[in-house]
């Protein structure tokens, strides 16, 4: 039995991966950065803003519930940061992963 698709069943094989619904999760900080910014609560506007614009660009959108603590390594004074985020979980097809990592990169 041959399992190595080739030509025409390769190529829809290809396309059919590429167009499959993968879970993309990512977290959020609730509060702002203390050293770029003030360190405060994000606004109830932001929130929503995040919400209407990730649910027009990708369709869809579920906020896990409650929050998760982490920390991580500041890069400006190496020292640790303690902070508790929400997580935003998106389904989208693999072409369009670039378009979510861009534009979580410029929120």
């Amino acid at each position: 039995m041959d399992l190595v698709a080739s030509g025409k069943d390769a190529h829809e094989a290809r396309v059919k991966m590429s167009n499959a619904m993968q879970e993309c999760a990512f977290l959020i900080p609730v509060r702002r950065d203390a050293i770029l910014s003030d360190g405060e609560l994000h606004s109830t506007e932001a929130w929503e803003w995040l919400d209407d614009e990730l649910f027009g660009r990708f369709d869809g959108i579920t906020l896990a519930p409650g929050l998760y603590s982490g920390a991580y390594r500041d890069h400006d004074t190496g020292g640790r940061v303690n902070d508790e985020s929400r997580r935003f979980i998106v389904a989208l097809p693999g072409e369009k992963f670039e378009e979510l990592r861009a534009f979580l990169r410029s929120a």
